[in-house]
């Protein structure tokens, strides 16, 4: 490490002292140049003569001062006293009149922070550099899905559920995922701004999917156990619907920018609550699907990409105007989304939509 030194300032008994003071602590070697002008990265050793002659003081950062107290007035040295506490820029102040010994331990202490700091710049550059390398695979593998995987498309017990991702280039984004359990078919749909909130809550619906009756109560117990380890990793959107397969009847909560619509009325709308900080309590809501209806749900990806507005006509009234069968109409959405910019590759947001639809010809229970 090199420290700069004024040639007037760099006699031999000065550099001397300054050797002496900082010889090899901490494994570092410390070299002391002579510069007729000092640099604006170096750490600098500047005399106090000196230092009251620079023309501008605000142009040197991270300096040491020294000086004699034997040569120094009482004015001076007050003047030192508040310049070390006032200015943030001066790392310390020596008096070579005094043995060096007496500055050890700061210089000891210094160079310590000093090594600590360098470190943890060079952690940090390689973690961006891993940092980066993840999101562009994760950016690869988003690509895959979206064109591999257009439209998903299952049909349960008369009841056929569609749904098309569009992976996005923003960091975080969505997940959804929708099975059989017993009697019911589930749906779960997550908006997060992180990948790892993503992967913590892909372990939580492996083990919602092991269960061989899932149910409402099993899902909020689950996530009140789990809330503790979702804090501090930024607030989710998530939607977790159900439909019972024998009387179609749907329940779901909803946290946060999802909504779903049947053809002429919104079904569930969109809130502020999110998953963990907002969500004292879960609120269900029940609606009944009858045979030959179909309800769609728009992710908050989507509205993000598209602010509500699809063709000059909000997302409500695009639906009711454009209204056809499942993949039909995510098809439309898809292609009036990607429009808006230039049917790129990626939009700028994760986006999900889902049709849900029942056979006109099921057989209901009453």
């Amino acid at each position: 490490m090199e420290f700069e030194i004024l040639t007037q300032d760099g006699t031999e008994s000065n550099l001397e002292y300054f050797e002496s003071l900082f010889f090899n602590l901490h494994g570092r070697d410390i070299e002391f140049v002579k510069v007729d002008s000092l640099g604006a990265d170096k750490i600098k050793i500047i005399s106090l003569d000196s230092f009251n002659n620079l023309n501008d003081k605000r142009k040197i950062s991270r300096f040491f001062i020294f000086y004699f107290s034997s040569k120094a007035t009482s004015k001076e040295i007050d003047d030192l006293t508040t310049l070390g506490k006032t200015t943030p820029e001066c790392l310390g102040i020596f008096d070579l009149d005094k043995e060096y010994g007496l500055y050890t331990p700061f210089v000891d202490n210094f160079l310590s922070q000093l090594s600590l700091l360098e470190s943890q710049k060079s952690i940090l550059k390689k973690l961006n550099g891993v940092i980066q390398t993840i999101l562009g695979q994760l950016q690869r593998v988003k690509g895959i899905h979206d064109k591999m995987v257009p439209v998903r498309s299952e049909v349960v017990r008369g009841v056929s559920i569609n749904s098309r991702f569009c992976a996005g280039t923003s960091s975080g984004g969505e997940f959804f995922d929708f099975f059989k359990s017993g009697t019911k078919l589930w749906l779960f749909s997550l908006n997060a701004s992180s990948y790892i909130t993503i992967a913590a809550f892909l372990s939580l619906i492996d083990t919602w999917k092991s269960q061989n009756e899932l149910s409402s109560q099993f899902v909020r117990q689950s996530l009140d156990s789990a809330r503790k380890e979702f804090e501090g990793l930024g607030d989710v959107s998530l939607l977790v619907l159900s439909i019972d397969l024998s009387s179609f009847k749907l329940t779901s909560f909803n946290l946060g920018q999802h909504d779903i619509f049947s053809k002429d009325k919104v079904v569930i709308a969109r809130n502020d609550n999110t998953f963990p900080s907002k969500c004292d309590e879960y609120k269900e809501s029940t609606y009944q699907l009858t045979r030959g209806e179909q309800i769609v749900i728009l992710s908050p990806g989507f509205y993000k990409n598209t602010g509500d507005m699809i063709d000059s006509q909000t997302s409500f009234n695009f639906l009711k105007n454009n209204w056809s069968s499942g993949t039909d109409l995510i098809q439309e959405l898809t292609f009036q989304t990607k429009k808006k910019f230039n049917d790129l590759d990626f939009l700028p947001y994760d986006q999900t939509i889902f049709t849900i639809g029942v056979d006109k010809n099921v057989i209901a229970k009453v």
